[in-house]
């Protein structure tokens, strides 16, 4: 007889984007073994996330501890089971100090191949699914009967009572009503973006179309000064800056009041995802940052736009799209212009 599991530990990583599509993972774990305590090992900004999931009984915050401390604090909840969804060598430490009799995680090294008996050979960086799929995988390794009996995607995100405040405080004190436009305009390095001038004519494009939108231009404290240049170029009315200086879920807080998002592939994009809102997301072709391997996960509701899909001579060099057109930009036009029309009644 196989031994009862009474407590699995499951690890994410820090990355906004890579967290959401760890939910899903936590939520089936859960629902595979809804007696055994569910403990969260995040760090500080994928814990922001986490933590109003209903399911997840405990959470060790990495960053709250000396990494001397870590693996004699996590060997204290005498695990089963050691769930890694993303691992490194520090992760690879903690796996063997939590003693659980079963590690599961990706294996990307010899070290990773000994520190996870029961892990999975995962190249993905071949982009051949799915991040959230190559989790599920890791997932399946637990038991693929129990996995296959209870598979549910489930990638709910729980908004605080506080971020809500947040959210309705600032669309009151803004008195932004009716058809709204949550745009996530984020320089984060890792997707091809828009250069603000191609914001600030696409901005003033869509308010041309119809002056009594409203839009709210969403992002971190540290892009303040550059979103609010962005407005002042546009000169018109009912555009708004939402800098979040605090916890992440403010910003899915605000997703949530408006009716449709647009931005590039980031976090806060897969997290307006997450809030089953109307997506038009802007990624590159580039396999590594494409859809494939990076797009909102079995969301149906998302429409993709990739400038450089045609283009072979795209300079992957620049974070900016060099093959942007006129033939790009009205094409976001029209799909803003489509949703919002079919979602605002």
């Amino acid at each position: 007889m196989k031994k009862e599991i009474k407590k699995i530990i499951v690890s994410t990583t820090e990355g906004i984007r890579e967290t959401i599509l760890s939910i899903p993972s936590f939520f089936l774990v859960k629902k595979m073994y809804p007696d055994a305590e569910l403990i969260a090992l995040a760090k500080r900004e994928s814990y922001q996330i986490i933590k109003n999931l209903p399911y997840i009984d405990r959470y060790f915050v990495l960053d709250d501890y000396k990494k001397t401390e870590i693996e004699e604090k996590v060997s204290y909840f005498n695990a089963d089971v050691f769930l890694a969804l993303y691992s490194d060598s520090q992760i690879e430490k903690i796996a063997k100090a939590s003693k659980a009799k079963v590690k599961i995680g990706p294996i990307t090294s010899i070290s990773s191949f000994f520190t996870y008996p029961k892990g999975s050979v995962q190249k993905r960086d071949k982009a051949l699914k799915n991040e959230g799929c190559y989790n599920l995988d890791l997932v399946k390794k637990l038991d693929k009967n129990k996995y296959r009996d209870n598979f549910e995607v489930n990638q709910n995100i729980y908004l605080s009572n506080s971020s809500k405040v947040v959210a309705d405080t600032f669309f009151k004190e803004k008195g932004i009503l009716g058809n709204t436009l949550i745009i996530g305009p984020f320089n984060s390095g890792k997707g091809k973006n828009l250069k603000d001038e191609e914001y600030i004519n696409l901005i003033k494009k869509l308010k041309g179309k119809d002056k009594d939108r409203r839009i709210v231009l969403l992002c971190g404290i540290e892009e303040e000064e550059r979103v609010e240049r962005i407005i002042d170029e546009v000169k018109m009315h009912g555009i708004y800056a939402f800098p979040n200086g605090g916890e992440i879920l403010n910003a899915a807080a605000i997703i949530n009041k408006g009716h449709v998002y647009f931005g590039p592939l980031s976090g806060i994009t897969h997290l307006a995802g997450a809030m089953k809102k109307r997506v038009i997301a802007l990624y590159s072709k580039e396999s590594k940052m494409g859809v494939d391997r990076w797009g909102l996960l079995k969301d149906e509701k998302v429409t993709y736009i990739i400038p450089d899909e045609k283009n072979v001579r795209e300079d992957y060099k620049v974070n900016n799209f060099t093959s942007y057109n006129e033939e790009t930009e009205d094409y976001i036009l029209s799909e803003i212009d489509t949703v919002l029309k079919h979602y605002i009644k």
